[in-house]
């Protein structure tokens, strides 16, 4: 990956759900991305550079366009200047879509997908889902999307739009934590996308096919319920993909780190860098002049990811990466500490 940032125009903005997200639609260059991958955007606030990363809330089989959507967070420094200040024209420098959370569509696969949301997880369930309507037309998608109430739904409109074009072939089912007394919305279930839910949802929805995928976006601690749930039922883990958001890493600084030297391959040429005890891979690499592929720096987005060569690391959090990512050998290196005096990797 080149990390380049390209200058994007807004299209056009709307807010959502009164007001607490916007949807923006950016006028982009001719990327490709796979439903679920998401957008690292570059801004200056306060005359600071600041990176983050967005899902894209988008499927590239439909007409939508390369869009994000995002969710106001309490003190949130980006979110809430997207939220407040970007409107249609303005220019954000975007990097290339990238993310190893995704969803690719075969035309004559048939197989059954199970996708499960909370918040602003929907954002790319809903592209990997509109993915399989629109271009994988001999499957089944059934989705649980849980939220406080009918008032925080994200994309509500769009979901019931592709729903009810294809009653066969989906089903939703929103699970409210808050529905209210007087609550005159639909909802499948009060609670948590808990053990007994996603039987339900099973039991409900049996798998059409023996080819079953299982979808998990939410905060840490659902997907972790959620993938235990699955495979006390005898899921295979493989089939198990999830990807977590919003500040909900859990970091372990149960291992103090070292100082270490690293020989970093970047870009096709290779430095040796020194990491102080107490760094980040990742801050080495930028304190000595390089120029890696970062964003979020909370071990959410997996835009740092490299290749773990030689050596060992210890990884703080790694939301971003699955089990057999780590078997791999990848890293995020903004959550690696040294934990060897010399290792040697590869973000190419």
């Amino acid at each position: 990956m080149s990390g380049e940032y390209t200058p994007l125009t807004v299209r056009e903005t709307r807010e959502e759900i009164g007001g607490l997200a916007k949807t923006v639609v950016f006028d982009a260059p001719d990327w490709d991305w796979t439903a679920g991958q998401h957008l690292p955007i570059r801004l200056v606030i306060n005359g600071e550079e600041v990176r983050r990363s967005y899902s894209i809330s988008a499927s590239p089989h439909t007409e939508d366009g390369l869009r994000i959507c995002v969710k106001r967070v309490k003190d949130g420094l980006v979110s809430n200047v997207i939220n407040d200040t970007i409107k249609a024209g303005d220019v954000i420098e975007a990097a290339a879509p990238n993310g190893t959370f995704t969803l690719a569509p075969g035309g004559t696969k048939r197989r059954t997908h199970y996708f499960f949301g909370a918040g602003s997880g929907i954002t790319p369930l809903y592209a990997m889902l509109t993915s399989v309507m629109a271009a994988e037309p001999n499957s089944f998608a059934h989705l649980a999307y849980g939220n406080h109430n009918e008032n925080s739904i994200l994309l509500e409109d769009e979901l019931n739009a592709i729903w009810q074009a294809n009653p066969d072939r989906m089903s939703i089912h929103h699970v409210f934590t808050k529905p209210g007394w007087w609550s005159s919305a639909e909802y499948w279930r009060n609670g948590y996308i808990d053990k007994p839910a996603i039987e339900a949802l099973i039991a409900e929805n049996p798998p059409y096919a023996q080819d079953a995928q299982y979808y998990v976006c939410g905060p840490g601690g659902m997907n972790g319920a959620v993938k235990a749930a699955l495979m006390s039922l005898d899921v295979p883990v493989d089939r198990i993909h999830m990807e977590s958001y919003g500040g909900s890493a859990k970091l372990d600084t149960s291992v103090e780190s070292m100082a270490a030297t690293a020989q970093v391959t970047l870009y096709g040429q290779t430095q040796n860098v020194a990491i102080t005890k107490g760094q980040t891979v990742l801050e080495a690499v930028k304190a000595a002049g390089l120029k890696p592929p970062f964003s979020c720096q909370s071990g959410v987005c997996g835009s740092c990811k490299a290749k773990l060569i030689k050596g060992e690391v210890h990884m703080r959090a790694y939301m971003a990466l699955e089990d057999k990512d780590i078997d791999d050998g990848a890293i995020l290196s903004c959550q690696s500490l040294a934990a060897t005096d010399a290792i040697e990797l590869t973000y190419d």
